[in-house]
């Protein structure tokens, strides 16, 4: 009986005030409302709706809903039979900490960027190989790696080798082709060992000998890598200096045939020497440089010996095409040499607001050429020798700026006359001047 009176609970009922509103229900767990039925469990003050606590007739909270279960499902069993155990499975090995710590401690091995690899291989066979071509595809495929190299693979720095080397590479073998093949003045210059015999002038018609004595070699010297050589062709002498006229491209190193600009300062071209048949090389300095770009120059220099002789020309003196000419001067360094050949065409070339007069000649012209003189057969002189045809594609082309054109561009004060000199062994007929 006593067993019986312990096991029912009696609550307190009321209805929710202030305190009791908003706490929520053992039972349901919503919150009580102010004003609505309540129940609260005597035995541990939880707090229920009304309909919650009739509807179980117990407390719902914790501590009194674990002395309420019935004895019944305390002390329910749980049966399990043979057939149960041999349909067990065993449970998956679990590995140990230790194991688990080594496999995460264990990195996943590391792949080479191919691409990288390819640039930095590339880039090393540029170095015997032409570098030009090769160095700009390793700067290429070093780039795109560097962009998109992924962290876990190996490769950043072949890839940034294979850029700087491609880099390096392209510039070398951009400077080695350019004072191989696209600076004819860059010539060693060597007159040692095969220097001018000056006993040759003791048979040469007076023509030739007049063309030999009025070329001059040129030697410009801007800087240890800055050497340069041409011809040039004495004009005039008077008091002991001597005009020459020569290629702006000479005596000016950066000069390209585009910029039609003179320097502000000659003495910034450099170093310039003249030397003539059997004599020491002399200082010269720039008297003019012509204007519109066009390839001129005149020079001057203190000339004293025997060997030293003023051009002759004649300004309408026009030898017609396929007329013989022959060209002075000192190509690769070799001190007054004579050429021959024939006149191929005129052309003309314009140059800002100057057209002027261009002689297309078979006469083999060589890098020293330049600034030396094309004469008729007559020994007149009919132009400054300046350009020649790549000889890889091309042979027997040659070009002379016309004397025409020197004598209508220089200074009044160079005094320069319309003619000069009169060859005795002239073969063109002219009138007799004596009848």
């Amino acid at each position: 009986m006593n067993s019986d009176s312990e096991s029912v609970q009696h609550p307190d009922f009321r209805i929710a005030g202030e305190r009791e509103a908003g706490v929520k229900c053992a039972r349901c767990n919503q919150e009580v409302r102010q004003g609505e039925l309540t129940a609260r469990c005597t035995r541990c003050g939880a707090i229920h709706h009304q309909h919650c606590w009739m509807q179980y007739q117990c407390c719902g909270s914790y501590q009194c809903s674990q002395g309420s279960m019935s004895s019944s499902d305390q002390g329910q069993s749980l049966v399990i039979s043979r057939d149960d155990l041999n349909q067990a499975e065993p449970l998956p090995v679990v590995n140990s900490y230790t194991d688990n710590a080594q496999a995460i401690s264990e990195k996943p091995k590391q792949l080479w960027n191919k691409l990288a690899l390819t640039a930095f291989i590339v880039a090393l066979i540029g170095i015997p190989l032409f570098g030009i071509l090769t160095g700009l595809i390793a700067m290429i495929l070093g780039c795109i790696a560097l962009v998109s190299h992924p962290t876990h693979k190996k490769g950043f720095a072949l890839a940034v080798l294979g850029l700087l080397i491609g880099f390096v590479e392209m510039i070398g073998w951009s400077v080695g082709l350019y004072h191989f093949y696209g600076n004819p003045q860059a010539t060693s210059i060597s007159l040692n060992e095969y220097a001018f015999d000056d006993s040759a002038l003791e048979n040469m018609p007076d023509y030739l000998k007049r063309a030999m004595q009025s070329n001059v070699l040129i030697q410009v010297s801007n800087g240890l890598l800055s050497q340069g050589m041409g011809s040039g062709v004495i004009l005039k002498k008077d008091a002991g200096q001597a005009l020459i006229v020569t290629n702006r491209h000479v005596i000016d190193h950066d000069f390209n045939g585009t910029t039609d600009k003179a320097p502000d300062n000659y003495d910034e071209l450099g170093k310039i020497t003249v030397q003539t048949i059997g004599q020491l090389p002399v200082p010269a300095s720039v008297k003019w440089i012509a204007p519109h770009g066009i390839d001129l120059a005149i020079i001057s220099a203190p000339l004293a010996g025997g060997n030293i002789s003023e051009a002759f020309w004649d300004r309408n003196d026009l030898p017609a095409i396929g007329a013989d000419v022959f060209a002075v001067g000192n190509p690769h360094a070799l001190g007054w040499t004579h050429s021959s050949g024939s006149i191929s065409q005129y052309r003309k070339q314009t140059k800002g607001a100057f057209t002027y007069q261009i002689i297309q000649t078979t006469t083999p012209l060589n890098p020293g050429n330049s600034g030396g003189g094309l004469y008729d057969k007559n020994g007149l002189l009919i132009g400054i020798n300046t350009m020649t045809g790549d000889k890889r594609f091309a042979e027997g082309l040659g070009f002379a700026i016309s004397f025409k054109a020197l004598l209508d561009l220089a200074p009044a004060t160079f005094q320069l006359a319309a003619r000069q000199g009169n060859p005795e062994n002239k073969t063109t007929e002219e009138p007799d001047s004596k009848n």
